[in-house]
C-alpha cells in the first residue's frame, strides 16, 4: 500500500502479482524503457524511476510556467513600446513572414507555381494557394480560439493564448534585422533580457536555449520521460541533464527579471526541483520497491 512522506513514494515491497498488474496499465514497454535509469533493471526499480519521474515533472512545471508566463509579458511589453501598438504581432510576423516567403521560394522554384504571398506576388494567382508561416497560423488559431470561446481577441488575450512554440520561435533569424527597426532583434535584445550578458542576449544564443527547453516542456505536456535526451545514457547522465534544464530556465528568469527569479527561490521551488534531481533522491525512489 502506498503512502505519500515528504513528496517521497514509501511502500511496502510490492508482489509479482502486483507489478503485472501495473504494468498491464502503465503499458510494460514504457515500464522497461526506465532501465536506463537503474543498474538492476527490474521491473520494481523500473516502476520506482517512474515515479521519481512523475514527482520530478510536477516538481519542474512550476519553472516552465513561470519562465514562459515572464518571457512573453516581457516580450509583449517591450515589443508594444517599440512600436507604439499592443498588437505589434500582426507586422512582425507578416513581415518576418515575407522573407520567410522569399527566401524559400528562391530554395525551391518550382512552389512558384503553386503558392503566392499577399503583398508580394504577381501574375496569375488562380489555381496558388496563399502562402502562410507557421507563425501566422498560430496567431490565426489563437484568435480563432478565442472567438470560438466568445472572448475577443485583444492584445493581451491573444499574448496569453499563444503557445510556447510561438515564442520560442520567434528568435529565429528572421526577426532579426540590425538594419531594420521593423524586426525585433537585437533592438529589443537588451530590454527583455537586462540582466543579460550582450553575448548571452543575443536571440541565436536565447533561441538555442529555448529549444533544449521547449523539447522538455513537450515531453511534461505529452507524459513522456523527462530525462529522455540524447546525452542521457543511465541515471547519473540524466541527472546531470535535467539539472542543466533547471539551470538553463533559471538563467533566462533571472536575465529578465530578478524579482521573479527570487521569488521562485524564496518559495522553494527551484530547490525542491534542484532536490529531486539529486543521485540519492532518485535512488530511493529505485530502491523503494
Amino acid at each position: 500500500m502506498f503512502v505519500t512522506n515528504n513528496s517521497i513514494y514509501a511502500s511496502q515491497k510490492l508482489q509479482a502479482q502486483t507489478l503485472r498488474e501495473l504494468a498491464e496499465f502503465i503499458s510494460e514497454p514504457r515500464i522497461k524503457s526506465y532501465s536506463v535509469l537503474t543498474s538492476n533493471g527490474s521491473m520494481a526499480a523500473n516502476l520506482g524511476a517512474y515515479l521519481w519521474n512523475k514527482q520530478a515533472s510536477a516538481a519542474l512545471y512550476p519553472l516552465m510556467q513561470c519562465l514562459e508566463i515572464t518571457l512573453r509579458n516581457a516580450i509583449h511589453n517591450a515589443a508594444s513600446n517599440h512600436f507604439a501598438t499592443p498588437d505589434w504581432f500582426d507586422q512582425v510576423t507578416k513581415n518576418a513572414g515575407d522573407d520567410m516567403f522569399i527566401s524559400d521560394m528562391k530554395k525551391h522554384s518550382n512552389k512558384r507555381e503553386k503558392f503566392y504571398r499577399n503583398g508580394l506576388s504577381t501574375g496569375q494567382r488562380k489555381g496558388k494557394i496563399i502562402w502562410t508561416s507557421h507563425h501566422e497560423n498560430m496567431l490565426a488559431n489563437a484568435k480563432l480560439k478565442l472567438q470560438n470561446c466568445g472572448k475577443r481577441p485583444t492584445a493581451d488575450a491573444v499574448v496569453a493564448e499563444l503557445t510556447f512554440g510561438f515564442w520560442s520561435g520567434i528568435f529565429e533569424r528572421n526577426y532579426n534585422n540590425i538594419n531594420s527597426s521593423s524586426r525585433l532583434w537585437p533592438h529589443l535584445e537588451r530590454v527583455v533580457f537586462p540582466n543579460l550578458k550582450p553575448v548571452e542576449r543575443k536571440a541565436s544564443t536565447v533561441l538555442q536555449q529555448l529549444k533544449s527547453i521547449k523539447a522538455l516542456r513537450n515531453r511534461m505536456a505529452h507524459y513522456e520521460p523527462i530525462w529522455k535526451h540524447a546525452s542521457v545514457n543511465d541515471g547519473i547522465s540524466a541527472l546531470i541533464y535535467l539539472n542543466s534544464c533547471i539551470d538553463q530556465i533559471m538563467i533566462l528568469i533571472r536575465g529578465i527579471s530578478h524579482e521573479r527569479a527570487n521569488l521562485l527561490k524564496a518559495s522553494g521551488v527551484e530547490c525542491t526541483a534542484k532536490d529531486l534531481c539529486q543521485k540519492e533522491r532518485l535512488e530511493s525512489y529505485i530502491s523503494a520497491y
